[in-house]
């Protein structure tokens, strides 16, 4: 009677380790495949956003290149002040917009917005430039 218990308890108790041995590796898959899963999901949304830094880098190029613009016809109104100063003004206020609507996409970017959210602040973006390129020319 005593050996047969003693071996219920034995084979109870090998099965209760392996049991746990087979829970602890268990536990470890699963963490690793979860650690692998968010891993390459970052990786592709890293990877989809690249277009979208490259139209923020073109943005701010027409956005640097309207302000140069701007300070050169600046320049010219200081010298001579008429009636072109509220078209100057104008035209400044347009690039403060323009200005806004491209830190908006950059934030849209930077926040990881849906990719429908980052166009759309993409194209509103490239409407204030054109409206502010326009003001520009009026001055000019």
């Amino acid at each position: 009677m005593k050996k047969s218990r003693l071996r219920l308890f034995k084979s109870t108790s090998m099965l209760i380790s392996v049991l746990g041995i087979i829970m602890i590796v268990s536990t470890i898959i699963v963490a690793g495949y979860i650690g692998i899963s968010i891993l390459s999901s970052e990786i592709t949304s890293t990877i989809s956003l690249d277009p979208y830094y490259d139209k923020l880098a073109v943005l701010k190029s027409d956005f640097s290149n309207l302000e140069s613009e701007f300070n050169v016809t600046k320049q010219k109104i200081m010298k001579n002040p008429n009636d072109d100063e509220d078209k100057y003004i104008n035209a400044q206020l347009q690039l403060i917009r323009a200005k806004s609507a491209i830190d908006d996409v950059e934030s849209a970017i930077k926040s990881g917005k849906s990719t429908e959210e980052i166009d759309a602040r993409i194209n509103i973006a490239r409407e204030k430039l054109k409206i502010a390129s326009d003001e520009i020319n009026k001055i000019k």
